[in-house]
Parts: structure tokens; sequence; C-alpha cells
């Protein structure tokens, strides 16, 4: 199993501490050094474009699966966090990256919100400018595997106003299916 650097050195830390200031001391700063780490990591959490891989029958990050086919005119962006204050910007400026590396010019962006288990004013704000800034590049946001908790918190905020109650679906293979027999896109879930 690797070895986490920024954790070695919390433990080195921390048993410095133990040694100069005693248990009690060094347990505080442990947890304030934990507590910061979690930040940190959340503010650029892990991500992915997704791609069809047909093996799995799934769809998968085009990074891990190279065999995993675009759908023409849709990026698919999965968060693999909470959408809060210190990763709202980072969520923005990766959604951003994957349309313009899209291979064709693109006309929806499918959300796969199912790891997204919390979402704090800072993150629905910066989801309702996203949609709003996307509808005026000609791109429709629509949201994929929302939980349930989740949903009626996207309806509380305003979010679910903003993205369109017709733009949430059960399933990304049922939004780029919408896609694609809409009449926008072409035929097949891994076209």
């Amino acid at each position: 199993m690797p070895v986490d650097d920024v954790e070695v050195a919390i433990a080195a830390v921390t048993t410095g501490c133990v040694v100069a200031f005693g248990v009690l001391q060094a347990l505080i700063v442990a947890v304030g050094l934990s507590l910061i780490d979690t930040v940190r990591r959340s503010a650029s959490p892990h991500d992915a474009v997704l791609g069809w891989v047909e093996p799995l029958g799934r769809y998968a990050d085009v990074s891990l699966h190279r065999q995993a086919r675009l759908t023409p005119g849709v990026v698919i962006y999965r968060l693999d966090d909470r959408l809060f204050f210190a990763n709202a910007r980072y969520f923005k400026a990766r959604v951003h990256e994957a349309i313009r590396a899209a291979p064709t010019p693109v006309s929806w962006l499918v959300f796969d919100a199912e790891a997204v288990t919390h979402a704090g004013s800072t993150g629905l704000e910066a989801l309702t400018a996203l949609a709003t800034d996307l509808r005026h590049e000609g791109i429709t946001l629509v949201v994929a595997r929302l939980r349930t908790r989740m949903q009626e918190q996207f309806r509380h905020a305003g979010v679910t106003e903003t993205i369109g109650t017709e733009n949430f679906y059960p399933s990304v293979h049922a939004a780029v299916d919408r896609f694609t027999h809409s009449g926008t896109g072409t035929t097949g879930p891994a076209a």
C-alpha cells in the first residue's frame, strides 16, 4: 500500500509534539493538522470525464479506460466528493476544462452526481452559476444519479428550478439516451 507523504509528516509532527509538549497537546495538534489535510484534499477532489466502456457495460473514467467511447456533443463529468466552499471554484474550472478538451462541440454536460453526498451553500451557488454560464454558451446542464436526500436540498435551494426539472435523470445512460434520441445527437449510448 502506498504511503501518503502528508500523513507521514502529520505523524512525525505529532510524535515530536508528544516528546516536546505531552500527549494531550500533541493530540490537539494532530486533530488540527488532520482537519487541515481533509480540507486540502477536498479542495481538489478526484473527478473524471466518463465514456462508455463496452466490456464493462457502463460509463467509466476515460483516463483509466482507453477503450471508453465519448458521445459526440456530450461531456459526462463526475465529482467524487461533496460540493462545498473548498472545491466550488475547482469544480467549475474542471467542468470548463472538460468542455474545452472535448473532441467535438458540446451541447450537453451530464453531471454524474451520485458521489455528491453533501452540497454547501457555496457549492449550490457554484452549480447554479455554472448552469447559467453554460446556458449562455449554448450548453444544457443535466444532472444524473442525484441521491434522494440531495434532490430535496437542490429543490430547497432553487437549483432544480435553475437547471430545470426536466434535466434530472436517474442514470447517466438515461441522460445520454435522451440526448441521442432528441434529434440533437446520434443514436446509441456509446456513439
